[in-house]
């Protein structure tokens, strides 16, 4: 996979004095993603509405591809202009071998490569969402980057629900008078996720993503009916209510929430921890 190429700690580390001096020490390490700590196979639920609805999902299938993991040495001031899809400060950590997460299973999936960082400290992360070159906007692969199916119930109504989001042409945003203001990069790197989990002379960097949280405040009683099946649309530009692509609130929530770095306090979708078993 053909990546941005970013300005990394790595490359200052030229040699040995260069460790030495800012105190920091290269290292290869595993890395793994799974899903949460009580999934095992599938999760169950509830979803409640800003209108008070609660929504109970059975979610029996959630894959997600990651493309890579950054970790950085700063995390930029909440609120301040932040235009660029590459952090200011230094990366210090990087996984660049995508891999297909499966979110039900809590056992470490571990990625093809190892990474390679050093241990200086750690403010924030990123996850990158792509399968190719993160600046390309048509994606080269037919496979979505989230893959979810499962049943939402209220009372007696229970809707079987599916989606499959990618982030490709249809993602991309040059209109207006400011054509290239909206990268497609943008679109698919989450940023900044708030960690101060670094690299460790042993063990192995573990990312852990919770499809729970991809799911809040998406109301299932807006999603269209396709066949047999309630679709999530993967077509932001679809604004015809009567069309089965129609890009209504649960679709438009459930890409957010696949977005959202979260808080320092989560709960969060992506969070990070240094497992000493990997």
């Amino acid at each position: 996979m053909k990546l941005r190429k970013i300005r990394s700690v790595l490359a200052l580390f030229c040699v040995p004095a260069c460790v030495g001096t800012t105190g920091g020490r290269i290292i290869d390490f595993d890395a793994a993603a799974a899903g949460p700590k009580d999934a095992n196979g599938e999760l169950t639920f509830g979803i409640e509405i800003t209108n008070g609805t609660r929504w109970n999902v059975d979610l029996t299938k959630a894959t997600l591809h990651v493309g890579a993991v950054y970790l950085d040495d700063s995390l930029p001031v909440s609120g301040a202009q932040n235009t660029a899809c590459i952090l200011p400060g230094t990366y210090v950590a990087e996984v660049t071998t995508g891999l297909d997460v499966n979110l039900l299973s809590n056992t470490p999936q571990h990625f093809p490569s190892r990474g390679h960082g050093t241990t200086l400290g750690v403010q924030s992360a990123q996850v990158w969402l792509t399968r190719g070159d993160v600046d390309t906007i048509a994606d080269p692969s037919p496979y979505p980057i989230l893959d979810v199916e499962g049943t939402a119930s209220l009372d007696s109504d229970v809707r079987p629900f599916a989606g499959h989001i990618t982030i490709s042409n249809n993602r991309s945003n040059t209109a207006g008078n400011f054509p290239g203001a909206y990268p497609i990069c943008k679109q698919r790197i989450v940023s900044p996720i708030p960690t101060t989990v670094g690299v460790q002379p042993t063990g192995g960097l573990l990312l852990t993503i919770d499809p729970r949280q991809l799911f809040n405040n998406v109301d299932f009683g807006q999603l269209a009916k396709v066949s047999d099946s309630y679709v999530f649309s993967d077509e932001p530009s679809d604004s015809d209510p009567s069309s089965r692509t129609f890009y209504s609130q649960p679709s438009a929530n459930l890409y957010s929430n696949l977005m959202s770095a979260g808080s320092m306090n989560g709960p969060n979708l992506y969070s990070f921890q240094w497992d000493p078993k990997l």
